[in-house]
């Protein structure tokens, strides 16, 4: 753990648990020395520390999943304890008393990270998430049983510790709960490295969208699945002028506002990316044309109204949108977007700033067009022959 820390310090939660380790690896020692005396150190300190150590654990676990650590929780255990032991004499004379103590601060901490760790799983869905929540919780209600044990069935103090069958099967659980759980913390780390790193391959780093690649994977998916849907291309007017005139600093700016503008306008379902450069594209999944023409005359009047500022300048956005759909051209992504894109070149031919949907007349006119290019390029060569 202090390995992991060390190597990259953005692992901030594996500080708080390398640390809890450690504390917890001397509070062991403490108990080992118990045989000698000083039980205001083997016994006062050494509860205090078991229970700091846990509260770290804790603490750990907050930051994992960017949580508020509050530091009354972290200290309240150790206080608790160390008020007690210290101001009721019960505690220190007693190690069933103590053993009650102990089991209630240890379970309480153990169940809170269980409980915060299944919450985690509806932002982020890691693998062995569930399956540490699980448990931690158990770990808790496992330990939480010696509490009743101590009543019902009172350990004898021998060595200066508690032993007894029931106190020794408590102690192995404990003991194996520490190596899973470090094991946990560790697994964990790694699937949070393996998820960002999917997630960066997945994301363009310039907007923070999708991009090209797993746009398409996610639309052909959808597509495979005979869904229905309306694929939009859009292009930004003019943004070889905007780079000309303010920069690319603002021309940066300006794809930033627009897909941040889109994507807060998105529906449920919908997958959006950056196809590349000022191109964009849009699947809308269950929109057939009426509703996704309706969906994109809004986008655009919303980019239209938009003002993006840069070093104290106010750059004016429009797009233009070509719209395709699934019902019309079929579920092949190609047909779907080289429709798409046709529109959205009738868009750009008409005066920009509008949305233009692909029509099957318009796709027989380009038809047409190209085969008449085709066909006069090769006449003339056979005359010229």
């Amino acid at each position: 753990m202090l390995q992991v820390w060390l190597t990259d310090r953005r692992h901030a939660a594996a500080g708080y648990w390398c640390l809890a380790m450690w504390v917890g690896s001397f509070c062991t020692l403490l108990f080992t020395l118990r045989p000698f005396g000083f039980p205001l150190v083997t016994v006062g300190l050494g509860n205090g520390l078991a229970s700091l150590a846990y509260a770290l654990m804790w603490a750990g676990f907050r930051v994992f999943d960017r949580r508020t650590v509050y530091p009354l929780v972290v200290l309240g255990g150790p206080l608790l304890w160390t008020v007690a032991y210290l101001g009721l004499p019960p505690v220190a004379q007693d190690v069933n008393v103590r053993i009650v103590l102990t089991s209630a601060i240890v379970s309480t901490y153990s169940a809170w990270i269980g409980v915060d760790v299944w919450r985690g799983r509806r932002d982020e869905h890691l693998p062995t998430r569930t399956m540490s929540a699980i448990f931690f919780l158990t770990h808790g209600l496992i330990y939480s049983l010696r509490i009743p044990m101590a009543i019902v069935s009172p350990a004898a103090l021998g060595n200066g510790t508690a032993y007894s069958a029931w106190f020794a099967l408590f102690s192995l659980e404990l003991f194996a709960h520490t190596i899973l759980a470090a094991v946990a913390m560790l697994v964990l780390i790694k699937e949070r490295g393996e998820a960002l790193y999917r997630q960066a391959s997945r994301t363009d780093v310039l907007t923070g969208i999708a991009n090209r690649g797993s746009f398409l994977d996610d639309v052909q998916a959808r597509l495979a699945g005979r869904a229905q849907g309306t694929l939009m291309i859009f292009d930004l007017d003019r943004f070889k002028a905007v780079n000309d005139t303010y920069g690319h600093v603002a021309g940066d700016t300006v794809l930033t506002g627009f897909s941040a503008r889109v994507s807060s306008r998105l529906e449920e379902g919908m997958l959006f990316c950056r196809f590349g450069g000022e191109e964009f594209a849009l699947f809308a999944p269950r929109h057939d044309i009426e509703r996704a023409q309706a969906f994109a005359e809004m986008l655009r009047r919303d980019v239209a109204a938009m003002s993006v500022s840069c070093e104290g300048r106010e750059i004016g956005v429009s797009v233009s949108i070509g719209l395709a759909d699934a019902a019309t051209f079929g579920a092949d992504f190609d047909r779907l977007h080289s429709a798409a894109d046709r529109a959205l070149y009738a868009a750009k031919e008409a005066g920009r700033d509008r949305v233009v949907r692909a029509t099957p007349a318009a796709e027989l006119a380009g038809l047409a067009g190209r085969m008449r290019a085709q066909v006069v390029p090769a006449a003339g060569a056979a005359v010229a022959g």
